[in-house]
């Protein structure tokens, strides 16, 4: 089986601020690029109404009350620097990426954005604009329908995963209402940072003079309850739509640290998890329902999801659905077999390695953990059910989970 890096390899160096609050470090010397990651707990989770925290994480970046949204984009493409917003359910973050001689002008840039954003009115508009465009067409597109009808017969229009905005919530979205989240979320007290690349020690001390001398506060943090997993069907229509989307699912009974987990993503791989996985097989290459079928285990905040997706052509739907639970079916009767475990575990190394080669991608994962509450135990009990899994344990896991009356079906299409 491939070697996967030992746990002790993928932890950040530490630095503590003056405040008390850590930076977390994946430093590489030979770089020349700097990337630095700002995670705020200022995720949907958390807003008034829909679109307002991703309104507010795409748009603090955008103008302070120094510089234009001109001004600002001026700055930042002459010197080559990109800066991603990424908004979450839990937290939301900033990401930036700069070459290192662009350390002295970004600092002081970061630090009034993150202080002082200005939320220019027309381009609130114009974001809602654009977002109400994205939400309209998103309404014709299978895959997307069917995605937010899972979530929310799993749990409910209320619950922080069900919720979902629609086009009609760009229209009430407004500057006064976008700012005020963000006075209320984003905190630099509050603000966790993960640094790596052309880390050194003027860009630590650039952190500490702007941000280690305010004081730490700790916010609201909401984490999800552990949920029951019920059997529902729901369909939807899309007229003129030419394949029918299917997501089939269910949350999952167990805690992120529970070996059993690192079990069943194994057992998820065989059904679901790479090209030659048992579905791929069969819905693809014997049936040729579809390009593409894959079955995930997802982790969020206090929850953890199984679903499988996949776009079928259209008047295929029914017989997908029956060779979906057939593959379930024979994983919970029949061992699978010493060849196709091997190749398998090479899958999930493979994935692994590929996921921690290099600090950025290392720092990606290690935000990703942070978001979630998840430590390196999960990594610690991926590497024991690799080489502790027997063939038998996973039949008895399919028993568990793979009922039929456990799960979440839904289908959108003509």
């Amino acid at each position: 089986m491939i070697h996967i890096p030992a746990i002790d390899s993928l932890q950040p160096k530490l630095y503590q601020l003056d405040n008390g609050n850590m930076v977390y470090l994946f430093p590489d010397g030979a770089s020349p690029l700097l990337k630095l990651d700002f995670l705020f707990e200022a995720g949907s989770a958390y807003q008034p109404q829909p679109l307002c925290a991703s309104a507010a994480n795409r748009l603090l970046t955008c103008a302070t009350q120094r510089m234009s949204p001109e001004q600002v984009s001026e700055f930042i493409d002459h010197r080559g620097i990109v800066i991603e917003a990424n908004p979450d359910i839990f937290q939301s973050g900033i990401t930036v990426y700069t070459l290192r001689r662009h350390v002295d002008d970004l600092f002081p840039l970061l630090d009034e954005m993150f202080r002082h954003p200005s939320f220019p009115d027309e381009e609130v508009k114009l974001w809602c604009g654009k977002r109400k465009q994205e939400l309209l067409a998103n309404q014709m597109k299978t895959a997307m329908v069917a995605r937010h009808l899972f979530y929310e017969t799993l749990f409910g229009l209320n619950h922080p995963l069900g919720a979902h905005a629609i086009p009609s919530d760009a229209d009430v979205l407004n500057r006064q209402t976008v700012a005020s989240f963000f006075n209320q979320r984003y905190c630099v007290g509050n603000m966790t940072i993960v640094a790596s690349g052309a880390v050194d020690n003027k860009v630590l001390d650039y952190v500490n003079r702007l941000w280690g001398n305010t004081s730490a506060v700790s916010l609201s943090r909401i984490s999800l309850s552990p949920m029951e997993s019920v059997a529902a069907r729901r369909e939807s229509r899309i007229d003129d739509a030419v394949q029918t989307s299917l997501r089939i699912g269910r949350v999952l009974p167990f805690k992120w640290n529970e070996l059993d987990l690192s079990r069943f993503m194994i057992l998820s791989t065989v059904l679901g998890g790479y090209f030659g996985s048992r579905l791929m097989q069969t819905i693809r290459e014997e049936k040729g329902f579809t390009y593409g079928i894959s079955a995930r285990t997802q982790l969020h905040r206090g929850c953890i999801l199984f679903y499988i997706t996949t776009d079928v052509a259209q008047g295929t739907a029914d017989e997908a659905e029956e060779c979906i639970f057939k593959e379930m079916d024979v994983l919970c009767k029949e061992p699978i077999s010493t060849q196709e475990f091997d190749v398998v575990k090479n899958v999930i190394a493979a994935d692994f390695i590929r996921s921690v080669d290099g600090v950025f991608e290392r720092s990606a994962r290690f935000c990703q953990m942070l978001s979630s509450d998840v430590s390196e135990q999960l990594t610690e009990n991926l590497h024991n059910a690799l080489q502790n899994t027997t063939a038998i344990q996973l039949v008895e896991l399919a028993r568990r989970l793979f009922s039929r009356n456990s799960m979440v079906i839904c289908r959108t299409g003509a």
